[in-house]
């Protein structure tokens, strides 16, 4: 059986509260003392049948191609603010999600209550049990798939929410900075960055939080 190849970049997201923590992705931190560097690598690059081809980066180096990434995603900064706030107001307007759900709770309301009914007629009316099960049945299948698409629809809002909410804090953080940057922030960085992707020769993807992507 022929193996698969192997995917030609590694995707590294930097998630806690110091700019490079340890990585749940796949993404290793080189221990180091005080006069050594602080060197990044993929957990697999040494380990497996196929290592990781992607190159070990220093802290120094991802740090200064970020601060040139977002320097020159922000050059027109009035522009992208702009985009932002289009964005932003997109991500809020639910009204249409808001009317489906609204629908589908009536709509599981109505169902409980034949539900009850359903179970109450049963309790003091002799019926058919083959049919009372498959009516009362139907009505639990109903509700559950009512249930299933409400649940759905309310993670989509919810993730519009805090995609909206990230975006806003992109622009609070944009307001501040009049002009270039030339030290590396964490704040900053836990604030714009979504995810970093590492290819193969050594650039870097930083993909910001508004959707923009910058190739360093």
């Amino acid at each position: 059986m022929r193996r698969p190849a192997r995917p030609q970049v590694q995707v590294f997201s930097f998630l806690f509260a110091l700019a490079f923590p340890a990585h749940v992705g796949g993404l290793h931190r080189h221990s180091t003392d005080k006069y050594r560097r602080t060197i990044w690598r993929c957990n697999s690059k040494f380990t497996g049948e196929e290592k990781c081809q992607t190159p070990h980066l220093t802290e120094e180096e991802i740090k200064a191609r970020f601060l040139d990434a977002f320097n020159t995603l922000v050059s027109d900064k009035e522009r992208l603010l702009d985009e932002c706030r289009t964005m932003q107001a997109a991500l809020t307007d639910t009204r249409s999600l808001d009317s489906e759900i609204a629908t589908l709770l009536s709509e599981m309301e109505v169902v409980a209550e034949l539900t009850k009914r359903c179970i109450e007629e049963n309790s003091t009316t002799a019926q058919d049990q083959a049919a009372y099960l498959e009516r009362y049945n139907g009505l639990a299948e109903r509700y559950e798939t009512a249930k299933a698409k409400l649940e759905q629809l309310q993670a989509v809002k919810a993730k519009r929410e805090a995609k909206a909410e990230d975006i806003g804090g992109f622009m609070f953080e944009l307001a501040e900075y009049g002009e270039p940057i030339t030290e590396f922030d964490d704040r900053l960085w836990l604030t714009v960055i979504d995810i970093v992707t590492v290819h193969r020769d050594g650039r870097l993807t930083f993909k910001f939080q508004t959707g923009h992507e910058m190739l360093e």
